[in-house]
């Protein structure tokens, strides 16, 4: 098995990994950097990103960010992508709302530490706690070699369980880790990193500070926040409303069980879930 880092090596997003086994390929996500355009940014020469390639078995998309995806409405029609169901629901739901949005046509979905064979490679999605929803980190077996690529992670959210999870049951013998890094480390003690849960408390405080409306800005697609922002308001018992992009993303997730209590009215018998 060898492996090729196109990208992500040395800044943050437009992640690229192509990796060989018996003259067969992988990579690992098609991402726009950071502080590029989709349009300008070359693709990475990659066999099969210009014009098909036998060779190319699959493109996996680790996680719905652009800086792991980006590029992919530039690759062949043909293409076939893997990534969570939720993920592709999302893409699909926000595709008309981009003035680049990407459509896959040929998509197999990822399953929590469930394994798929491509080729001469064995695959395990590890469901991780990210910003974007459904999100993995990879095991890529071949040619006797384990290779562990993490994706996007963190411990903060409301899945920070699958943090717990992926320390205490990590794949075991693996011979290369690819990780990306973000944000390792604080260099003051007292800037500790908030999670979701707590950033509820500090926002239903403000809420309750405020004498008129409160806007919130953050991305749509970005569910765990979407959550906290909703339980801030309930527990100010405050009014909560949604843009429309917004909201259909949130339907577009399935598993987003607080979506039908948006519905319902802040006060009186139908007030719904507090938390």
């Amino acid at each position: 098995m060898r492996v090729c880092i196109h990208r992500g090596s040395h800044e943050i997003g437009g992640t690229c990994v192509e990796i060989e086994s018996q003259g067969k390929r992988i990579v690992l996500d098609i991402g726009l950097p950071l502080d590029g355009e989709s349009d300008r940014v070359p693709l990475p020469p990659v066999p099969g990103f210009k014009k098909p390639d036998e060779s190319l078995l699959a493109v996996i998309i680790s996680h719905p960010h652009q800086d792991h995806y980006g590029l992919a409405g530039r690759l062949p029609q043909a293409t076939q992508f893997l990534m969570g169901a939720a993920a592709h629901r999302i893409l699909e739901a926000a595709r008309p709302f981009l003035r680049k949005g990407v459509e896959f046509r040929h998509v197999t979905h990822l399953e929590n530490r469930r394994p798929i064979t491509v080729g001469p490679f064995r695959l395990t999605p590890y469901l991780v706690d990210h910003s974007a929803y459904d999100s993995y980190g990879i095991l890529v077996e071949a040619d006797g070699r384990r290779l562990f690529y993490s994706g996007d992670f963190r411990a903060h959210g409301y899945k920070g369980r699958l943090f717990e999870s992926l320390l205490k049951y990590p794949p075991r013998g693996i011979d290369v880790l690819l990780m990306e890094g973000t944000t390792l480390g604080r260099n003051r003690p007292e800037e500790n990193c908030h999670t979701e849960a707590q950033l509820v408390d500090k926002m239903a405080a403000l809420i309750r500070a405020a004498p008129g409306l409160v806007l919130m800005c953050c991305s749509g697609q970005n569910i765990d926040r979407i959550v906290t922002v909703f339980k801030a308001t309930r527990r100010a018992r405050r009014q909560f409303i949604m843009d429309g992009y917004t909201a259909h993303i949130c339907r577009a997730t399935s598993a987003f069980i607080l979506y039908e209590t948006f519905l319902q009215p802040v006060h009186g018998k139908g007030e719904g879930r507090r938390d």
